[in-house]
């Protein structure tokens, strides 16, 4: 673990809290220094813990004989840091204490010595799973022995095996489930049918971790706050598993990530971004959406499961598209945002097979969907209008009549009563627009805005409105010549 020396790095006395910890931790380790050792777990580390127990006694031994420990402290090694601790326990006085940075975390130690300031921390905290660590590290280095704290557990071990209880306590720590060696997110399954993730190995260790739950954290930092593994970089990998490399891209910054410079999100996005701009250069025609990748449209259509004119809206699409395509969602409607303002209107002109109303329907910063639905309304209406007769040159009053059923059968009801919120001002238009909103069912309310003798002539032709507004196509005609003969219209049309 790295440390860095805090700027202004020494101050006089330390703080109470920090003073007492230190120096009660001191007097523990006079009492019994065995407590600042790793356990051994197998016979090659009971004979090195043993070893460096001997080593340590002997410095013990000289507990309170301050001279003494005052010579061994100028020294190197966990001998001089033992005896520089012993000197704390027999003098009360508040420590001077250095600052330095281990990781995340700025650590204050008390200066006793010449012991390096790894060892110096390692014994002063010694209950701390991570600090502690410090001390042991170079040594177990140099006879290939692992070490593993965490809680009041310190291990060391020269096993090619992570030992179960770590993994266990990695299994809690990491927030992920465990099956035997593999820990794992909720979202990955047993079988090779799993989620694009995040796979790190290291010895017999395998985590994996998919795109959804990976987090602002570098797990083997996290680890390694609790485990010191000599020549790591032999038996540790970071792979990302996915069906993209399938199709030649391969995954890098993995020193920018062992270095600690990018987190599990950070990795798992910049070769994603990076693999995304080299299948696009290439011109792979591809869609990846949430880990798997479609290289038969059709199938990623079925998969969809979507009504038959979003899927002609995206098949439109992606025969305009000569790139690959990364979707973060199986939402119709995100995945057309993404090109609507390229591509929009070009859909919407063949999904209607009407340019002029695909430009008015067309907005490039609504959502798509709403204007698909909007498109299918007004073709259905103009469709449904078509089966009508049109006509040329009619006179007002027929031509009044005509655009207001007209307006009915293609919007419906609320559109005339908009229309007719504002009587017109011919005579007979105005007994007919009145008849319209008794056939509706708004006479009473806008009766105010009619006359007596309007009121009783649209009562009269109230019967041959409601006649004309449910004509079928061939009725239509006929229908409206005897709306014009019973309103006192002559005109032929």
């Amino acid at each position: 673990m790295k440390i860095k020396r805090r700027k202004g790095g020494f101050v006089k006395t330390a703080p109470k809290s920090l003073e007492k910890k230190i120096l009660d931790n001191a007097v523990k380790i006079k009492e019994d220094f065995t407590i600042i050792l790793p356990v051994p777990v197998d016979e090659k580390s009971k004979k090195f813990i043993g070893k460096l127990r001997k080593k340590l006694e002997k410095v013990w031994q000289y507990r309170d004989d301050t001279k003494k420990l005052e010579k061994i402290s100028k020294k190197k090694g966990l001998e001089s840091a033992l005896a520089g601790i012993l000197i704390l326990a027999n003098n009360p006085k508040a420590p001077y204490l250095a600052h330095v940075k281990i990781g995340d975390r700025d650590v204050a130690y008390a200066l006793r010595g010449k012991a390096e300031k790894e060892k110096l921390i390692s014994l002063q905290y010694f209950d701390d799973p991570v600090l502690r660590i410090l001390g042991f590290a170079d040594l177990c280095s140099k006879k290939n022995l692992s070490l593993y704290s965490w809680k009041d557990r310190f291990l060391c071990s020269s096993k090619d095996d992570i030992p179960e209880d770590f993994l266990e306590f990695l299994s809690t720590y990491l927030g992920l489930q465990r099956e035997g060696s593999l820990l794992k997110c909720h979202h990955i399954r047993s079988d090779r049918a799993t989620k694009e993730h995040l796979l790190i190995r290291l010895k017999n260790l395998k985590i994996a971790i998919c795109r959804d739950c990976l987090e602002d954290k570098n797990t083997v930092f996290e680890i390694t706050k609790h485990a010191f593994i000599p020549n790591i970089q032999k038996v540790l990998s970071i792979e990302i598993e996915s069906e993209l490399l399938e199709y030649g891209v391969e995954v890098e910054y993995k020193e920018d990530y062992l270095s600690g410079k990018l987190n599990d999100r950070e990795f798992f996005e910049r070769n994603l971004e990076t693999w995304k701009n080299k299948l696009k250069i290439e011109g792979k025609k591809i869609i990846y959406i949430n880990g798997k990748v479609y290289s038969d449209f059709t199938s990623f259509l079925n998969e969809l499961g979507i009504e038959k004119t979003e899927r002609k809206a995206i098949e439109i699409l992606l025969t305009k598209i000569n790139e690959p395509i990364f979707l973060d969602s199986k939402n119709v409607n995100v995945i057309l945002e993404r090109y609507w303002k390229s591509y929009g209107e070009e859909i919407l002109a063949k999904l209607s097979g009407n340019s002029d109303l695909a430009k008015k329907v067309f907005n490039p910063s609504e959502s798509p969907i709403k204007q698909i639905r909007h498109l299918e309304s007004i073709s259905k209406k103009i469709d449904r209008i078509s089966k009508y007769p049109t006509y040329e040159n009619l006179p007002p009053v027929a031509k009044f009549i005509d655009d207001i059923a007209k307006e009915y059968i293609a919007h419906g009801k609320e559109k005339v009563l908009s229309i007719l919120s504002k009587p017109p001002k011919g005579i007979k238009e105005r007994s007919i627009a009145y008849a319209f909103l008794l056939a509706l069912g708004k006479g009473e309310e806008r009766k105010w805005q009619y006359k007596k003798e309007e009121v009783e002539f649209g009562e009269f032709l109230k019967r041959y409105v409601v006649k004309l507004l449910s004509s079928k196509p061939e009725e239509y005609h006929e229908n409206l010549k005897m709306l014009l003969s019973v309103s006192g219209v002559s005109e032929e049309i």
